[in-house]
C-alpha cells in the first residue's frame, strides 16, 4: 500500500492527541506539563512524544522550566478547520434536502438518544475504525475524509 503524502503540519494535527495539545494550548498563554497532561489525559511518555513532535514542527515551544516543571505555549498559529459545526441531518429521508435540523435540535426531540464521549486517542480511531466497519457491512457508501476523528457518537433508539 503506498504512504500519502501531506504537508508534515497537517499530518501531525490530523494525530487526535496532537489535535487537542494544540488546540488545548491555543486557548491559554502557557501550560505547564502536569497541567497538559491533565487536560489532555495522556500518559507523560505520550505526551512528551507528541509536544516533541509540534516542537519540531515549531507549532509548541517549551519556553521555560521552572524547577522541574517545563511550561509550553504556542510558537506558531495555524488554521485548523473544525470538521464538523453544525451538522444538518434529514429528519425523515423522503423530506428535501432543505428541510433539516442541527445535531442538537434533532437529539431534543428524540426521547431515546444517548450521547457517548470519545476521550482518548485509541477510542477515537476505534470508534473510527467501526463506524466504517459498519457502513462497509451494511453497504452504505461513506465518504469519511482521512483526518476526521469522532469526538463523540450518538446512538438514537429506533421508535417502536
Amino acid at each position: 500500500m503506498a504512504r500519502v503524502q501531506a504537508d508534515p503540519i497537517t499530518a501531525a494535527l490530523a494525530h487526535p492527541t496532537r489535535r487537542n495539545l494544540y488546540s488545548t494550548l491555543c486557548e491559554t498563554e502557557e501550560m505547564s506539563t502536569v497541567q497538559l497532561q491533565s487536560s489532555v489525559d495522556v500518559d507523560r511518555y505520550n505526551l512528551y512524544h507528541h509536544l516533541k513532535k509540534l516542537a519540531s514542527l515549531g507549532l509548541v515551544e517549551n519556553h521555560r522550566d521552572v524547577g522541574r516543571a517545563r511550561w509550553w505555549k504556542v510558537a506558531s498559529r495555524v488554521d485548523m478547520p473544525g470538521i464538523i459545526s453544525s451538522v444538518p441531518i434529514a429528519v425523515n429521508p423522503s423530506k428535501s434536502i432543505s428541510e433539516t435540523v442541527t445535531l442538537s435540535s434533532l437529539l431534543e426531540s428524540v426521547k431515546g438518544a444517548h450521547i457517548i464521549s470519545l476521550t482518548g486517542s485509541r477510542d477515537r480511531v476505534g470508534a473510527k475504525l467501526l463506524f466504517e466497519q459498519l457502513a462497509d457491512d451494511l453497504g452504505i457508501e461513506v465518504d469519511i475524509p482521512w483526518n476526521f476523528v469522532p469526538g463523540k457518537i450518538v446512538l438514537i433508539e429506533e421508535e417502536k
